[in-house]
């Protein structure tokens, strides 16, 4: 019990604190170590609970709460636009800007919801200066002209593309009833490439399940494959699910599986337009605060966002990995975390969103 209190002690005095100086941390995580950019600070413009076209079977996040169709379903719930641009700019004030690769456009939820992300990458595009921008999008909303006149502002539009078939696609990524087919997907990102004057990259997730489902086996694997390779991106990023995800019953494929995927795609690919997860790895870099407010909130709004282990919260935040874990710990012990252990790895995740 006096554990309990000396925590609650802790963040109504750090809420105080940040209140009267930046105001609590909602629309901004991180820096996040990331293996394909770096050090990464994630922009949320959705915020919790998770808003989405899709309910991914490996989400980070876990099952979808507000499962949508378009734009319009959310719009009265979305942050406001100034709130989300003031944040940004407090934050990057408190960071040491060369700590920092890379801005994320991800969060809580598809930011392609919110069809004012192209004024807030506006607005803010003078305060990040040369920091590249990033999105990361599920690809879902893709054939909306609107929406790709609202990304062309970013500097890298990471789209997912994990299935080149309509069975795959709904098996995997479990779009809202009355969104658009893989093929108008396809079709959307295709646009965005000739549209864009920035990069678009795919990610694409490889993954299997205890069942005998896989969408790097047979044909799910030759469409994937024939998808990939028709889209022409200027990057494309394989990876595997590697944090605890939104169906125990899905499973990372193996080092092998990955690198035989990836050896197949180079007969179409420029090997430097592959990145593979496990090759090519940017994380393990410190990032430096200016001034370091409440770690406890801040831990707390990092993990609303996805899990972490020790390592993770050690190297976003810039404490030594001693002061990450107890943290971890005293909120684990108080009931706001739970821990899951995937392999050698333990994460620690929010008990509620």
């Amino acid at each position: 019990m006096a554990d309990l209190v000396k925590l609650l002690g802790l963040l109504n005095f750090g809420m105080k604190i940040k209140k009267e100086s930046e105001g609590i941390a909602m629309y901004t995580y991180g820096p996040v170590p990331s293996w394909r950019y770096g050090r990464s600070l994630g922009v949320d413009v959705t915020t919790p609970p998770k808003k989405c076209t899709y309910n991914c079977v490996y989400c980070q996040l876990g099952p979808t709460e507000k499962h949508v169709v378009s734009p319009e379903a959310i719009r009265e719930s979305l942050p406001s636009t100034d709130d989300i641009v003031f944040e940004v700019k407090s934050i990057l004030n408190r960071l040491d800007r060369k700590t920092v690769d890379v801005l994320t456009f991800s969060g809580t939820g598809e930011p392609t919801l919110n069809l004012e992300i192209g004024t807030i990458v506006t607005a803010i595009r003078e305060t990040v200066k040369d920091l590249p921008i990033v999105l990361l999008t599920n690809s879902s909303l893709l054939p909306r002209k609107d929406v790709r006149t609202a990304v062309l502002g970013f500097d890298i539009v990471t789209a997912k593309f994990d299935a080149g078939d309509e069975d795959t696609f709904k098996r995997i990524n479990h779009p809202s009833k009355g969104t658009f087919t893989l093929e108008e997907i396809h079709d959307g990102i295709k646009q965005l490439r000739k549209e864009t004057k920035g990069m678009v990259a795919l990610e694409v997730m490889l993954l299997k399940d205890s069942r005998g489902f896989s969408n790097i086996e047979g044909s799910s694997r030759q469409s994937l494959i024939d998808g990939i390779v028709d889209l022409d991106a200027d990057l494309v990023q394989i990876y595997t699910p590697w944090r605890p995800g939104a169906v125990q019953s899905i499973k990372p494929i193996s080092a092998r599986m990955l690198q035989d995927f990836a050896t197949e795609l180079e007969q179409y690919i420029e090997p430097e337009k592959l990145w593979v997860y496990g090759v090519h790895d940017s994380r393990g870099k410190q990032v430096n605060w200016k001034v370091q407010i409440d770690l406890v909130n801040e831990t707390l709004t990092l993990l609303k966002r996805r899990p972490c282990r020790t390592i993770d919260v050690s190297l976003s935040l810039g404490v030594i990995p001693a002061v990450a874990l107890r943290t971890l710990e005293d909120l684990y012990n108080v009931g706001e975390l739970k821990r899951e252990k995937i392999g050698p790895d333990v994460f620690y995740k929010k008990t509620h969103v």
